[in-house]
C-alpha cells in the first residue's frame, strides 16, 4: 500500500460519516508537488520546506476547525514520507497549520510549502500550539485570524508573521495558481 492510499484511509478515519469539502487526497499531492517544487540544495544536502500553509474557504472553516489537529498531522506524516523516500532532509519538524482565504471558493483550496529556518520554525510551532490551547473549543481558522496578534510595522503584511493571517492572493503570472502577495520581507527603505 503506497503512501497516498494509506493517508487518505488515515483522513476518511477522521471524517467518519461526515462528508469532506474537498478531496484530501488532492491536497496530499498537492502538498508533495509544491514541497518537491520547494526543495533547496544546502550544503550539499536536499532540504524540504518545513512550513506548509493550507488556504481553505471561510465557508469550510467551520467544518473542518475540529479536525485541524489530525488533519495537520496527517499532511506532516505524508509530507514526511514522501521526504524519506526521496532523502530530503528537514530544518525541523514540519508544521502544517490551516489559514482562511476569502477569495476562495467553497470546495476549494491551496497549498503552500516554504523554506523557514529553524528558529522562525520554532516560533511559528509556538504561535500555533498557543492558538490550539488558548482557544480551545472555538478552534475556527476564523476565529483564530481575529485573535492574531499584531505584527510590527517593519513587516509588510501581518499574514506573514501570524500564523493566521494571509496576505492577499496575487496572480502568479507563470501559472494560474495564486500566490501570498507577500512573504513576510521586511519593507525596504
Amino acid at each position: 500500500m503506497n503512501f497516498l492510499n494509506i493517508f487518505e484511509d488515515h483522513v476518511a478515519g477522521i471524517f467518519g460519516a461526515t462528508r469532506a469539502p474537498f478531496s484530501f487526497k488532492k491536497l496530499a499531492k498537492q502538498a508533495a508537488r509544491d514541497m518537491e517544487d520547494q526543495t533547496l540544495v544546502i550544503n550539499g544536502v536536499n532540504t524540504a520546506p518545513a512550513l506548509y500553509t493550507i488556504l481553505i474557504a471561510a465557508d469550510d472553516d467551520p467544518m473542518l476547525a475540529p479536525f485541524y489537529p489530525e488533519l495537520s498531522r496527517e499532511v506532516r506524516e505524508f509530507v514526511k514520507a514522501q521526504a524519506e523516500k526521496r532523502r530530503y532532509v528537514f530544518v525541523g519538524e514540519p508544521l502544517v497549520r490551516f489559514m482562511i482565504d476569502p477569495q476562495l471558493r467553497a470546495g476549494k483550496f491551496s497549498v503552500f510549502a516554504e523554506n523557514v529556518d529553524t528558529p522562525t520554525l520554532g516560533r511559528l510551532y509556538e504561535e500555533e500550539r498557543a492558538y490550539q490551547n488558548g482557544l480551545g473549543q472555538n478552534n475556527s481558522a476564523a476565529s483564530r485570524a481575529a485573535s492574531a496578534p499584531r505584527r510590527p510595522a517593519a513587516v509588510c503584511c501581518p499574514a506573514a508573521a501570524a500564523p493566521r493571517r494571509h496576505a492577499p492572493a496575487a496572480a502568479d503570472a507563470s501559472s494560474r495558481r495564486s500566490r501570498p502577495a507577500c512573504r513576510g520581507r521586511p519593507l525596504r527603505a
